[in-house]
């Protein structure tokens, strides 16, 4: 069926020229109508139309022409023109058979129609039709009829297992250039589609299938086909991280009003680079032999993947797909991008791989030939990423390490505005549908939470440089985790990430530098707080004419005067409820819309029961307390301490060496998988910046029963209680508990003795880091305290913790 011809006969309401109906029926007078019916009968010019304009129908589609009669028919039942049964008992008195009696239990109610009463039973649908139906009535008929066939053919290629991404993508596309029509298919009807199309074009997941089906439609599917990239004849999924987002946006746009005005949900405008890509680019440059990377030794992962991506970043790609991105480079102009890993094992239920493949920024500025360099490398460093320690680390703890890992990508213009010679969104974050970080008894786990920044949400999701996210409750927004002023100017963001489009690169600069000489940033007013006198106060209008220097990000105004905080909340409980489960949300904003850019489930801490934490302990037992920012929780027969004292740590002076600090540690943690211990080390674990904090990964702390961060007033080390970051998604997937310590707090015990002076056994466990002695020691607990072992027991409730040694 050629989709236009369908549609243009659909919208017509004359007969095609020169059609005639594919059977003749001889024109009788139906003796009956629905008792208590007020049917108005079409005049003879109307008549002659309409049944002209079935005919034309029929003349078209003679292989449909029984199911035209049946849709018709179904009309005529549904509007109390005349049942089903009478039509029947017509076709039946014109052909002079007897009736059936009814009433008889024991015998069928009606006989099947044999072929000389089907044509009849026709013939008198016809002529009803023509007396009592409108043309448009004729035209839904016929509308359903054509997509109910091309839905179940829909539904077949989509099953098929060797059907050709073409053959797809143009059934897809016929279905949806059929006209929408007054009737629409019962839901029943397109489920098996829905499912045929998810699996075949986004992932196989039952827990993802039972979702989606009741929220994409197939309609949505002829844009996605529209905007893949890939060869004609093969087949592949645009991968996890684009599904959720794509069912994220559907189930939130069910739900938008139009009176809503604030911040309209939507999408960026995205393509995708499908999952069998990948195998092409394996095959071209001959990189196959790097699947077996996932079975190393995690060592000699770490070792290698350096060389691995710098020989995928100069890897070839088949003409046909430079071609196509080179078209898409095209159409985008120069809008900044973002290349986003989007695997097909990535943001399933249950495993997230938070943080764990590449996403690359590109400013994408310059000559087309050099974007398209630029954009090429972008899509190879992802590829690499699969083989990145992380990842292959995770793969293994989920017991997904023998599935071959294809890689989709998302391609994407960043959500944003120019803003002098930056490109960069009004603000960005990340919201949980599940709060697991409660600093007041008035905040309820269920009611989410959320952090934002001004800029690119990497400052959201990333644990990177001096700086702070805002933190919010979102039922108790302006309830601050900071109780004074200067608290709240020393936990605010100071940093922005943009883009830099005069020099092509991304940039990170304070945010005084960004607003000095133009504080015309959209919603600046709503974002930022002016220090005076003491005190923080919002804008009183829209426009900032504070010094930058007194600027503070604090987003109060947003919170406050804004349905922002409610509206994400109500979008979390909607996420909530279709996928019967907590979710995570990154978005962004341009000021004018909020942009949904992932979605996935929420990883959840264990419930932990009440903690009663034990008193009258002798003073020499017990290592440290603590008393900010504590989770409940307890862990009982720690044998080991890996300490790296903050003196130590900022003696490292080079950026090597303390990266080389962070793989050593790595290698400890390997060592010590099967025995209980603990991490204790200065400031942020994870952070990108080495001066604030040991870098490690994933790989390099997952068997750990307590990760702790470590702020003396004596150094620049500060913990940032950043739950809602990748780094700590990790530690609650890994059931890690994490503290924050203050030991010049005040009132806080902070046994450094004990820490520092009990034997250090690093050379012993591992003998090839004896030369990290001097900074990361390791205690083997029960050896230092004739067998005892350490406990730590913590309180959200009081907020209280302590650690000390027991039988």
């Amino acid at each position: 069926l050629g989709a236009a011809p369908v549609a243009n006969s659909l919208r017509s309401n004359d007969a095609c020229d020169g059609a005639a109906p594919s059977r003749q029926y001889a024109r009788g007078a139906v003796r009956y109508g629905v008792a208590g019916s007020t049917m108005t009968s079409n005049t003879p010019e109307i008549e002659a139309r309409v049944l002209a304009h079935l005919d034309g129908h029929l003349g078209l589609r003679p292989h449909l022409a029984e199911r035209i009669f049946r849709e018709l028919l179904i009309s005529l039942h549904r509007k109390n023109i005349a049942s089903i049964d009478e039509i029947q008992d017509e076709a039946r008195a014109r052909l002079g058979q007897v009736q059936r009696t009814p009433g008889d239990p024991n015998q069928a109610e009606r006989d099947r129609w044999d072929e000389r009463e089907r044509e009849t039973v026709e013939a008198v649908t016809r002529e009803l039709v023509g007396r009592h139906l409108p043309v448009a009535a004729v035209d839904d008929a016929v509308n359903l009829t054509l997509k109910r066939e091309q839905a179940h053919r829909l539904e077949n290629i989509a099953n098929s297992a060797n059907v050709s991404f073409r053959e797809l993508s143009e059934s897809v596309q016929q279905f949806c250039a059929l006209p929408l029509g007054e009737t629409l298919l019962a839901p029943a009807e397109v489920v098996g589609t829905r499912v045929a199309l998810t699996r075949h074009l986004i992932s196989d997941q039952l827990e993802l299938l039972g979702i989606a089906k009741n929220h994409l439609r197939i309609r949505d599917f002829e844009d996605i086909t529209r905007r893949i990239i890939g060869t004609d004849d093969g087949m592949g999924r645009i991968g996890g991280k684009a599904g959720g987002m794509l069912l994220a946006y559907s189930i939130l746009r069910e739900a938008e009003s139009e009176s809503n005005d604030f911040l309209r949900v939507a999408i960026p405008e995205s393509y995708y680079l499908r999952s069998d890509v990948v195998e092409d680019f394996l095959r071209l440059n001959r990189l196959e032999e790097y699947r077996s990377q996932k079975y190393k030794p995690i060592d000699d992962v770490q070792r290698e993947y350096p060389l691995i991506r710098g020989v995928f970043r100069n890897g070839d790609f088949p003409l046909k797909i430079v071609h196509q991105l080179r078209r898409i480079l095209d159409r985008l102009g120069t809008h900044p991008l973002i290349v986003r890993s989007s695997s097909l094992l990535e943001d399933r239920v249950g495993t997230g791989f938070c943080g764990k493949y590449a996403s690359i920024f590109l400013p994408n500025q310059g000559p087309l030939e050099r974007r398209l360099r630029a954009l090429l490398g972008a899509v190879a460093e992802v590829y690499a990423s699969m083989l990145a320690p992380d990842p292959i680390l995770y793969r293994r703890e989920h017991n997904l390490i023998d599935y071959v890992e294809q890689m989709a990508i998302l391609i994407q213009k960043v959500v944003g505005v120019p803003f002098g010679d930056y490109f960069l969104p009004t603000f960005a974050g990340v919201a949980f549908s599940r709060n697991e970080f409660r600093w007041s008894p008035r905040i309820r786990r269920e009611d989410g939470m959320a952090r934002l920044v001004i800029g690119l949400g990497t400052r959201a999701v990333d644990r990177s440089g001096s700086d702070y996210a805002r933190i919010l409750a979102l039922a108790e927004p302006t309830l601050r985790p900071e109780s004074t002023v200067d608290e709240i100017r020393r936990c605010s963001q100071r940093f922005v990430d943009t883009l830099d489009v005069a020099s092509n690169k991304m940039r990170t600069l304070r945010f005084t530098e960004l607003v000095r000489d133009d504080r015309d940033f959209p919603m600046l007013d709503r974002m930022v707080s002016r220090y005076e006198e003491g005190g923080l106060y919002e804008p009183t209008g829209l426009r900032v004419d504070a010094n930058p220097d007194d600027l503070c990000i604090t987003f109060e105004k947003l919170l406050r005067a804004t349905p922002f905080a409610n509206r994400l909340r109500d979008m979390l409980c909607r996420l909530e409820d279709a996928y019967n489960a907590p979710v995570d949300l990154e978005f962004a904003s341009d000021g004018e819309r909020l942009y949904i850019l992932q979605c996935r489930t929420q990883s959840l801490a264990a419930e932990s029961g009440p903690v009663t934490l034990p008193t009258n302990l002798p003073e020499k037992d017990i290592i440290f307390d603590a008393h900010r920012f504590v989770r409940t929780g307890s862990v009982r027969n720690i044998e080991y301490i890996v300490y790296i004292d903050p003196a130590d740590y900022d003696a490292a002076a080079s950026h090597d060496r303390r990266v080389a600090i962070a793989h050593a540690v790595g290698r400890i943690n390997r060592a010590l998988a099967e025995k209980a211990f603990i991490l204790i080390g200065p400031g942020r674990w994870g952070t990108r910046d080495v001066r604030l904090g040991v870098p490690v990964g994933y790989a390099d702390i997952n068997h750990c029963k307590v990760l702790i961060e470590v702020a003396r007033a004596s150094g620049g080390f500060a913990p940032e209680v950043s739950f809602g970051t990748h780094f700590f998604q990790d530690l609650i997937e890994a059931d890690i508990l994490y503290l924050p310590l203050y030991p010049d707090d005040p009132g806080t015990r902070f046994n450094h003795a004990f820490l520092s002076q009990e034997a250090n056994v690093v050379a012993e466990l591992l003998p090839a880091d004896a030369e990290f002695a001097n900074v990361i020691r390791v205690i083997d607990v029960p050896r230092a305290t004739q067998g005892r072992r350490l406990a730590i027991d913590m309180d959200g409730e009081s907020d209280r913790a302590i650690a000390y040694l027991s039988k």
